[in-house]
């Protein structure tokens, strides 16, 4: 984990946060795992449930269906329809009529015995008479032939579904066409009861149920519906595997819930559908209480995460931020422990404060012991200027005046202006174009002296740097070392070049000549010197100069040597971002 952390450098913050969220990723697994379970679990029971209410009914309806065909084979053997099918011709008319009577009383008994019976008939092929429960004695219906006929080779109830009718029939004796039977008794049954028993099961909106006949190409016997469907369009979506089973559809935009029973002994198939919207709406509950804890979750995740970032991120950055301000130097900075709450932060903040403004202290004290030793080796440097330049100037403004050089005043007035800009102590930073301006009157002063064979290039000082403040003599020096080295030492061709780069937004002043003097050994040992730095070291003027101008501005700034293109030294001074 720690290899992790250091590889991608993740911070305090985000490490929190991300072992919050993994903590609490179980709890959401578990959340959507009850919630899967939960609606499994639903789906399971109402599944049995469902499947247990139609396969009880069907079981039921066999019962019955049984009971019913129990008491047609006992009919068969009623004394009185004996007499009508076998003795109708040798039976006078009051046999007659009292044995039809009786047989009717019969067959009442049957439709009396069950809610599902709307009439019973029994069809005397003999006497081409039917007497029936409910509309007395009548010719045989011709139509009676082909229910018969229908009903023969039917294993279990043999319901026979006719012109929208439901019938048992039984015949004695039984053959497969029921044309050589004597009589047959015939049940109808009562659709209206059938649809009430469908109705129990549509407790939802647009909900249904179907009586489907196995016997007949699936067509529907009875129909209960709150929305028109039919039940091939339901059954198309799931093939029908075994007594019972449940399945989800989708016809257009309703989606259902469809439920299933067959009875082989009825050739019968039960079927429900049910909105699936309704029947899962136990489970919608529970998904909107997951949903519910979701979002309860997200907002303790977000409360905790703003929470976090306020009173623990926040401080941490600020105290990050304030730390890499001290790395680059900036020391001008502190924190308000009033802006944090926790004891921790503000004890830290103070803390902070205090550092600071120790490691002000002691810089503050070090800069200006650094600042009073570079300003005694100016003082130092400009004792050395004053002596030697004074000397030579004096001999050169005797020897113009005994000669009645013209340059006499022009010379005067230059000397006058070097050593008035000498002498002034009022500050040791100036603009650079004053800086500029007094190396521009030493140079003149010393093309006069080395009149001949001397080519001195000055280029001006850039515009936007004319204002930069710099320290004094930082220029004039290096000129000074350029006349020493190259013109003192040869004797034509002399060239000293002053110009002026801008690079990165910073200024190089440049001070080159063409001395022969320079010796490989004598420029690395002045590199040398530069880069150590040693106080021990004798302080010369580019030691001085080098070491006010890092004082003065960043560690990248100061004096350069290299090799000039003319073939002489080149003396690069590099001013860089001013330190406040």
């Amino acid at each position: 984990m720690l290899s992790f952390v250091r590889r991608f450098n993740i911070s305090l913050f985000k490490k929190i946060i991300t072992l919050f969220l993994v903590v609490l990723a179980p709890i959401f697994i578990l959340g959507i795992y009850i919630r899967n379970w939960g609606a499994d679990t639903v789906r399971e029971e109402l599944s049995k449930s469902s499947t247990a209410q139609i396969e009880f009914y069907l079981n039921q309806l066999e019962d019955e269906i049984e009971r019913l065909k129990i008491l047609q084979y006992t009919c068969l053997n009623d004394e009185h329809l004996n007499r009508l099918a076998v003795q109708y011709s040798i039976m006078s008319p009051y046999d007659i009529v009292s044995n039809m009577r009786q047989l009717q009383a019969r067959l009442m008994t049957i439709v009396y015995s069950s809610s599902y019976v709307e009439n019973v008939s029994a069809h005397i092929f003999s006497i081409d008479k039917t007497v029936s429960s409910n509309r007395g004695v009548d010719e045989i219906d011709p139509k009676v032939y082909e229910r018969i006929k229908a009903a023969a080779g039917l294993k279990g109830a043999q319901i026979i579904r006719y012109e929208d009718g439901l019938y048992l029939t039984t015949a004695c004796p039984s053959d497969n066409s029921g044309q050589n039977s004597n009589y047959v008794i015939e049940v109808k049954l009562n659709p209206d009861v059938f649809e009430e028993d469908l109705k129990q099961f549509n407790i939802y909106p647009d909900s249904g149920s179907f009586l489907i006949d196995l016997t007949n190409s699936n067509e529907i016997a009875m129909a209960s519906t709150g929305k028109s469907l039919q039940p091939h369009d339901i059954l198309g979506d799931f093939a029908i595997s075994g007594k019972s089973g449940t399945e989800l559809g989708k016809i257009d935009n309703y989606r259902y819930y469809s439920v299933y029973a067959k009875s082989d002994y009825l050739s019968l198939l039960l079927l429900r559908y049910l909105p699936e919207n309704l029947v899962f709406t136990p489970m919608q509950h529970f998904t909107s209480w997951i949903w519910i804890f979701i979002l309860v979750s997200i907002t303790v995740i977000v409360v905790f995460t703003l929470f976090m970032h306020r009173f623990i991120n926040k401080p941490i950055k600020n105290l990050v931020a304030v730390f890499r301000q001290v790395e680059k130097g900036n020391l001008q900075i502190s924190l308000n422990p009033e802006d944090v709450r926790s004891t921790e932060f503000a004890y830290l903040y103070t803390r902070f404060n205090k550092m600071v403004e120790s490691l002000n202290m002691l810089i503050d004290q070090a800069y200006k012991q650094k600042i009073l030793t570079q300003r005694a080796e100016l003082k130092q440097l400009q004792a050395q200027i004053k002596p030697h330049f004074l000397y030579n100037s004096f001999f050169i403004i005797n020897t113009m005046a005994q000669m009645g050089d013209e340059n006499l005043v022009e010379f005067t007035n230059h000397l006058g202006e070097y050593y008035r800009y000498l002498t002034r102590n009022s500050t040791d930073i100036i603009p650079l174009c004053e800086e500029v301006e007094h190396a521009r009157t030493y140079t003149s002063i010393q093309t006069m002296r080395f009149s001949k064979n001397l080519e001195v290039d000055f280029s001006p000082c850039p515009e936007e740097f004319e204002q930069y403040p710099v320290p004094r003599l930082i220029i004039q020096p290096l000129i000074e070392n350029a006349f020493e080295h190259a013109v003192d030492k040869r004797m034509k061709d002399r060239i000293i070049s002053i110009s002026f780069e801008i690079c990165q937004d910073r200024l190089h002043i440049i001070v080159e000549d063409n001395g022969k003097s320079l010796t490989d050994e004598t420029l690395a040992e002045l590199q040398n010197r530069l880069a150590v730095q040693s106080d021990d070291v004798e302080v010369t003027a580019l030691l001085n100069i080098n070491r006010r101008l890092q004082l003065q501005y960043d560690e990248t700034s100061g004096v350069l040597l290299k090799r000039s293109s003319l073939g002489g030294l080149r003396a690069e001074l590099v001013l860089g971002v001013r330190r406040r």
